[in-house]
């Protein structure tokens, strides 16, 4: 479960290097950049004979896709190139605003981006419901103690 939280957030790494909302969406935020190094990581296992490899790197790929997909369900300005690199197209679930992502990632938090971010309650509920089904499957699914 760690590696799945910690993998749900790898996709928007590209953040801390782009000089916009809209812009950080690079290859990062592609499915095939992760189907290739979940299929790397498990080749590495199989060669130095690691069986510690594949679940984790299951991790990672799961945790990478479900990052994706709320990408796409929740998008606002840039959607999720599903079919990246045959198609550069964004796919989206909602009509996105691209000229809503042009300012700095740091201001992400504040006025007026922030405001339009919130302007679509449906999403923004959607994210909530994500946020708290997680919590609970947390918690639900924590160890009950110490086993002998």
């Amino acid at each position: 479960m760690p590696v799945l939280l910690i993998a749900s957030i790898l996709p928007d790494v590209d953040g801390l290097m782009s000089e916009t909302v809209a812009g950080h969406h690079s290859i990062l935020h592609t499915p095939i950049c992760w189907i290739v190094i979940f299929g790397l990581m498990v080749f590495v296992g199989r060669i130095i004979q690691n069986k510690k490899i594949k679940p984790i790197s299951l991790g990672i790929f799961l945790g990478t896709q479900l990052h994706l997909i709320t990408d796409w369900i929740t998008a606002r300005t840039v959607g999720i190139k599903w079919l990246y690199p045959f198609s550069d197209k964004d796919y989206f679930l909602y009509q996105i605003q691209p000229e809503q992502g042009q300012l700095p990632v740091w201001e992400m938090v504040q006025n007026p981006y922030f405001s339009f971010y919130m302007d679509n309650g449906l999403l923004f509920w959607i994210e909530i419901g994500i946020i708290l089904i997680t919590i609970v499957l947390i918690f639900k699914n924590r160890p009950s103690g110490l086993e002998n």
